[in-house]
This record gives structure tokens, C-alpha cells and sequence, in this order.
């Protein structure tokens, strides 16, 4: 087998059948494909796990929470193919050299490439690569036709309503972590019926400035929550109202706050289309 990922050829002789994955939502698009059985090794928690993915998740070996797992200890695993988040899970600064995982004959497999603009086709193209991957396109097949369902029910739900001002607030004292006009965040909430005030920002996710905040007035603020994170959601949001520069701020004075999981409003997964969902009902509430 020959597959091309982000750049990267991975080779196996047969379908994967021992593989790690090292992110939570490459580890849930593996599992909701019905394929946990082809894992041998899980990392990196930064959402409690999906209720309908638990038991298939409870039985996959857990080698880290909180961090990635050491070269030594998945080389020593001998998995056949490595799955990781993003474009620079494979590195260096990340304890992952890939060179020496490629020496050790393990695949390098990428869900988001570094630098990919994020819609909800580099969602169906992932898993029907990781279909291709385990040799199994059937099941890639039916994990696309019931996304693409659910993905379809949210643009019918705000059609024709007029975009509310949205913005994605990760976190900052001194100055505030935004989403940007490039990553998936500002795909979701766009899907959603919502126009991200940051989406001239060319990142995905950038700071700005307080002022910057207060000048695009947001009607909603999206607080985006994970467990890595300094302070929890509910932190964030008592900052932010506790702030007195921001106190004008529309999402502020009529407490529009929406806490959103980084796994799913972040990262290409199976809960892209829940989360678009969830920040349609708060924007464009169902009659």
C-alpha cells in the first residue's frame, strides 16, 4: 500500500492493523468508523471522551493524557502506522522526530496538514484517506453519508437568516487568543449562520487586542474549552465579564456566552457537525 498524507508517502504491506493515534480527535474519527480494534494505543485528552465512543475508547490502551508518549515507548510498541492531530505533531520540539520513526519502518500519518484551510470537505477527504488506510472504505463511506447529513440539516436550519457577529475567544490576560479566518473554527461558525468579527485575521488562531475586541462588538462570544488549558471555561467567562473595559461589549451585557469544546471546534472530527449545530441553536434558536 501506498498512500500520500500531507507530503508524506507512508508504505505498508497490508491494511493497518497496529496503530496509535496520538490526538483526541484523530483517536474518535478512528473510533467512529467502528475500527477501535486496529488501535493498540491512544494519547492527549483535551475533551471528555464522546458518551457514544466511551466503550469503544475504555478499551483502548491509554499511553498519555496530558502529553504525547515518548519515541521509546511507541517505537517499542511497534505500532505499523503513527496518526497524528496536526501538521506539527511530528517533530522535533514534540519529543516525535519523524525521521526516526520513519527509520523504525512506522507510517507517519497527518489529519490536518500544516498550513490546510479547514472545510467540511477536509473532513469527509480524512476519513475516507483513513478509509484507505485500514482498508476499509465502506466503513469511511458510512461515517461521510451521516457527517454530510448532519452537516446539511445545520445549513438548512440557517437558511436564510441573517449572520449574527460571533467571537471565538481561546484565552489571554493581557491580550486575547482569537480564532482567525483560516482554521475550522471560523468554517463552523460561518456553517452556523454566524460571521466570525476576527475572520480577517490570516491564522487560524492569532491575538488581537482588547481594544480591537471592544470595537468589533460580538453578540455571541464562543469560549472554547480544554483540559490543557490554564483556566477552565467557566474562568475564561468570569474574566470576561469581570473585565470593565469590556463591560459595553454586547455578548457581555446580555450574558451570550457559548462553551465549546476544543475537540470538536478546533480539530477535524466526528463532532464538527454536532458542534455547528450547537452554535446554530445558540445564534438562530429553533422556533
Amino acid at each position: 500500500m501506498n498512500i500520500e498524507r500531507c507530503g508524506e508517502r507512508i508504505r505498508l504491506e497490508r491494511p493497518a492493523s497496529h496503530a496509535v493515534t496520538l490526538n483526541q480527535h484523530a483517536t474518535e474519527l478512528v473510533l467512529a468508523m467502528g475500527l477501535g480494534d486496529r488501535l493498540i494505543g491512544s494519547s492527549l485528552l483535551d475533551n471528555p471522551v464522546r458518551a457514544d465512543l466511551k466503550a469503544a475508547y475504555d478499551k483502548v490502551p491509554v499511553l498519555s493524557e496530558k502529553a504525547y508518549p515518548s519515541k521509546e515507548t511507541l517505537i517499542g510498541l511497534g505500532p505499523d502506522v503513527l496518526i497524528g492531530g496536526f501538521g506539527p505533531t511530528f517533530s522535533e520540539a514534540n519529543g516525535l522526530p519523524p525521521d526516526q520513526f520513519r527509520s523504525a519502518g512506522i507510517g507517519l500519518f497527518t489529519i490536518q496538514c500544516k498550513g490546510q484551510k479547514l472545510a467540511f470537505t477536509s473532513l469527509t477527504d480524512t476519513v475516507t484517506a483513513l478509509g484507505t488506510l485500514f482498508g476499509e472504505p465502506a466503513a469511511a463511506r458510512r461515517l461521510n453519508a451521516r457527517l454530510t447529513q448532519q452537516w446539511q440539516a445545520v445549513k438548512e436550519q440557517v437558511k436564510g437568516e441573517d449572520p449574527v457577529d460571533v467571537l471565538v475567544f481561546d484565552s489571554g490576560q493581557t491580550a486575547p487568543t482569537v480564532a482567525g479566518g483560516q482554521g475550522l473554527a471560523n468554517t463552523l461558525v460561518t456553517t452556523a449562520g454566524g460571521h466570525n468579527v476576527f475572520s480577517d485575521l490570516k491564522s487560524d488562531w492569532g491575538e488581537a487586542s482588547w481594544d480591537d475586541f471592544v470595537r468589533r462588538d460580538p453578540d455571541v462570544i464562543l469560549v472554547v474549552d480544554y483540559f490543557t488549558a490554564g483556566a477552565t471555561a467557566q474562568d475564561k467567562i468570569k474574566q470576561l465579564r469581570s473585565d470593565p473595559v469590556l463591560k459595553d461589549v454586547t455578548a457581555v451585557k446580555n450574558n451570550r456566552f457559548l462553551i465549546v469544546g476544543l475537540t470538536g471546534l478546533g480539530a477535524l472530527s466526528p463532532r464538527n457537525p454536532e458542534v455547528a449545530g450547537d452554535i446554530a441553536d445558540e445564534l438562530h434558536p429553533r422556533g
